[in-house]
């Protein structure tokens, strides 16, 4: 006998065909790996705790930490511009750009405020915050002090001892945001209609009347016949 008849016998291993056929094509039988069928039945079990912990329970999304960790960060920027008192219409503009900021602001509004100004800022028992007439100011310095010392004779809370100071700021720049989005069912105006500047808007001639008002000759600065009124001299003394 030679060496070559004492060798096992190799066996050899051939792709199987199934026995089914589809428009001509046949399968062959080759099974996924055990570790890819244990990651994709793991994936199973593991999602709906995975949903139920962070959606439903004390779970805390990524988005929410980061969120949370920029508003931490705002507050002890808002406390150093406090301590030098440079709360300014520009600073608070600037917040106005920041998602993180005006998301975590969307959801204090949604628990906090929404009460009295509505789901959409339409009004409720407070004013609409998404018209142009105002109470006590438009310009972002005003909303943040209303926001701050409250307006206790009509029922609106002093924020400043629940809120950090970096969310009363971005509490501002989002009501700033608000101006003319125009919400279902809006409240009727309140206060006086203000530009953007924060200036009282008067109008020349009442509606149906040509005689101009005493409002609208001081603030365009002319007569009745559209001329600007000189004074007469004065002799000095």
């Amino acid at each position: 006998m030679t060496d070559h008849q004492n060798e096992p016998a190799i066996e050899t291993t051939e792709d199987q065909l199934l026995d089914h056929e589809y428009d001509g094509i046949q399968e062959y039988d080759n099974p996924l790996p055990l570790w890819w069928k244990a990651i994709f039945w793991g994936s199973i079990f593991f999602a709906p705790l995975y949903i139920v912990f962070f959606h439903f329970g004390p779970g805390v999304l990524p988005n929410d930490r980061y969120d949370d960790v920029m508003t931490a960060f705002y507050d002890k920027q808002a406390q150093e511009l406090l301590a030098l008192g440079e709360i300014t219409d520009t600073s608070l503009d600037g917040l106005k750009m920041s998602d993180s900021m005006m998301s975590t602001s969307k959801k204090i509004y949604s628990a906090r405020c929404a009460t009295c100004h509505g789901v959409f800022a339409e009004g409720g028992i407070g004013p609409n915050l998404c018209d142009d007439s105002w109470l006590h100011g438009n310009r972002l310095t005003e909303i943040y002090k209303t926001i701050v010392d409250g307006v206790p004779e009509k029922g609106m809370l002093a924020w400043k001892k629940q809120l950090p100071p970096g969310q009363l700021m971005a509490m501002a720049a989002y009501v700033g945001t608000l101006q003319g989005s125009n919400p279902p069912n809006p409240k009727p105006p309140q206060g006086k209609q203000l530009d953007p500047a924060g200036m009282v808007v008067v109008e020349e001639n009442e509606p149906g009347d040509g005689e101009p008002t005493e409002s609208s000759t001081l603030s365009t600065g002319k007569d009745e016949t559209g001329q600007i009124p000189v004074m007469p001299e004065t002799n000095k003394p």
